[in-house]
């Protein structure tokens, strides 16, 4: 049957009892409700400072203080709650995980932390899993194309990870469902030189993986073990000139089933590496000089004895010129080098180890004119594969009053290809062409009153070229540009307290649709809502609520995975000077779901911790 998208069969799920009920609520709510306004400064969408309600694309934060509100110890808790964000993992904590931003490929989003671009050369996508909320200060999701801005991968958009800066120590222990152990510990601080550090330890005894029906099935708990470490500090230097080094590193040790009801084991590492000079040159000239590393090591011992080493260098110029008020023109280099290896330690030999390299040239011009401000940007991208690549962006708002404020957008992005898909043995294609997207948008930004703000994006996603997988010859396939999307959505987002209370709440239609077939991308459901809802206590303590809906999705070989309601509870409690106690809830009504056919997902988890922050 031909697939089609009328309101009724988008908005059919929330006639869900439970969804119309939260959703009538939310509109008796009255319109003199305070919200806390949290207008953040963020540096992603335009690589310059702005702030949220300043900026011309559709972006959030997560700040430390959600963080620790939230008390989610996996990354992944806290981005699924975010519009236009979906998620699928294979299993429980450290199972391989995929995070698709407005319906694009989990290799489509741009993964930065600290400015460093973080996804693996080989599978291009980022490892979520092995990434501790512990080393996180904030995160900076911004959606829509922006490889006028970045270059390759930022198709669906850009989530930019910064890691955790400590004022001053701090101590962490906890503990809680499947034999699941923590501990943290950081220090920061500093006047002149600043400085923070933080590592981690985290296992889990965890769950079968699989479910009865896979047929990698085995009864025995996958476990997970983690060691992380992260780290900046900041010298003020001659004149208006200082030097910021920031670090990220992972450690894991995952536990899995192996085809055949088999058991394996992975070990994995991840690093990354930013040295960043800035210098105020001239009242109106900025400069910014970065150079970064990341890598990707893994070996795998499931059947026969593996290694990947993935590895990327890149550097940054950055030059930043105010025309006038109203007026900054950016100017950039840009170069990466992508290098990766696949041995076969069993077998003594090399699949591969190939490198690739990118250079780039940008230019960005923010403007404002008489209520209305614009974004030009325009980028080049040479890559040593297939040459040159031109991308472009412009956006526009206006505004017609203090409280109302309206977008458009139009923007071209690209992928390239990783090394997998150019050089891997019975599959790499070296004559690969990039994927090419096109995205337009609009937006509405309405301050309902001086602390209640609604904002709603809709959008249109065309990708040509996509890389799929084709067989050649018996057990021998091929990557080839033969694949086409379409992916339209709408996003309504909104958020306000009263009194001590606080409510985000957002709600995704999405339309992500393989276009040779018309049939629905896998894992990415149609309809999503998330609501947090927080109150602060006494002592700044909190305790919160989030309730998570995503309709029915398709998956491979045909299968329908349900539609899920995911509520989790949260609580945080000053106790002691300095010492105060966590707990986290999850699936309260211990639902059964799954993101991936024939992989489990946790039951209901209690977790408990306690903090100790020392104070003056």
């Amino acid at each position: 049957m031909k697939n089609t998208c009328s309101a009724s069969t988008l908005l059919s799920p929330l006639f869900n009892p439970v969804i119309a009920t939260a959703l009538i609520s939310l509109s008796l709510l009255s319109p003199s409700l305070q919200a806390q306004e949290q207008n953040a400064v963020i540096v992603t969408a335009t690589r310059t400072a702005e702030t949220v309600d300043d900026s011309l694309a559709s972006v959030s934060v997560i700040t430390r203080a959600d963080i620790e509100k939230s008390q989610a110890e996996d990354v992944i808790d806290l981005l699924r709650l975010q519009s236009g964000i979906d998620i699928a993992r294979n299993g429980g904590p450290g199972a391989s995980t995929s995070l698709f931003l407005r319906g694009t490929n989990s290799n489509q989003t741009l993964v930065l932390i600290d400015g460093v671009r973080a996804s693996s050369t080989t599978t291009g996508t980022f490892a979520w899993q092995h990434l501790n909320t512990s080393d996180i200060e904030r995160i900076e999701i911004v959606r829509g194309p922006r490889a006028a801005q970045y270059g390759s991968d930022a198709i669906g958009g850009v989530i930019q990870i910064f890691t955790r800066k400590n004022k001053t120590a701090h101590l962490r222990v906890m503990g809680g469902s499947y034999k699941t152990a923590l501990i943290e510990a950081g220090i920061g601080g500093g006047d002149k030189i600043k400085y923070s550090l933080n590592a981690t330890g985290r296992s889990s005894e965890g769950f079968s993986r699989t479910s009865q029906k896979s047929s990698s099935y085995n009864a025995d708990k996958d476990g997970y073990r983690d060691q992380s470490l992260s780290g900046n500090i900041l010298f003020p230097l001659a004149g208006k000139t200082s030097l910021k080094v920031s670090g990220w590193y992972s450690k894991s040790n995952v536990e899995y089933d192996a085809y055949g009801g088999g058991y394996g084991v992975s070990d994995n590492s991840n690093s990354t590496l930013d040295v960043r000079l800035k210098n105020q040159t001239t009242a109106i000239w900025s400069q910014t000089l970065s150079a970064g590393l990341a890598t990707d090591d893994s070996k795998d011992t499931s059947s026969s004895i593996s290694r990947i080493k993935s590895q990327r260098v890149m550097a940054d110029w950055q030059h930043d010129l105010t025309l006038s008020q109203n007026s900054l023109l950016s100017l950039g280099l840009s170069t990466y080098t992508d290098r990766a290896s696949n041995v076969s330690i069993s077998g003594n030999n090399s699949r591969f180890d190939e490198s690739i390299t990118n250079n780039a040239v940008f230019a960005i011009l923010q403007s404002s004119v008489r209520g209305n401000d614009f974004s030009l940007s325009a980028r080049v991208d040479d890559h040593e594969r297939f040459g040159k690549n031109n991308t472009g962006q412009a956006a526009w708002a206006y505004n017609p009053s203090q409280k109302l404020r309206v977008l458009a957008s139009y923007g071209t992005a690209f992928r390239a290809p990783d090394i997998n898909e150019l050089y891997y043995p019975n599959y790499g294609n070296p004559a690969l062409n990039p994927e090419k997207s096109s995205t337009a948008e609009l937006g509405l930004r309405y301050q309902l009153d001086p602390h209640q703000k609604l904002r709603i994006n809709a959008y249109h996603t065309r990708i040509t070229d996509m890389i799929q997988s084709v067989p050649i010859a018996l057990y021998t396939y091929e990557a080839t540009n033969i694949g086409k999307a379409k992916i339209d959505g709408l996003e309504i987002e909104h958020e306000l307290t009263r009194g001590a209370w606080t409510l985000l709440s957002n709600f995704t239609l999405q339309k992500a649709i393989d276009d040779s077939d018309k049939s629905d991308l896998l894992r990415r459901p149609r309809q999503k809502l998330s609501m947090q809802l927080h109150r602060q206590l006494n002592k700044n303590g909190s305790i919160g609520m989030e309730w998570i809906y995503a309709s029915a999705r398709k998956d491979y070989g045909n299968v329908n995975l349900d539609a899920y309601n995911l509520v989790n509870l949260s609580a945080r409690y000053p106790i002691h000077k300095g010492i105060w106690l966590d707990a986290r809830l999850e699936n309260l009504f211990d639902a059964h779901y799954q993101l991936v056919s024939n992989y489990n997902t946790p039951g209901r988890s209690l977790y408990i911790g306690i903090n100790y922050v020392p104070t003056k």
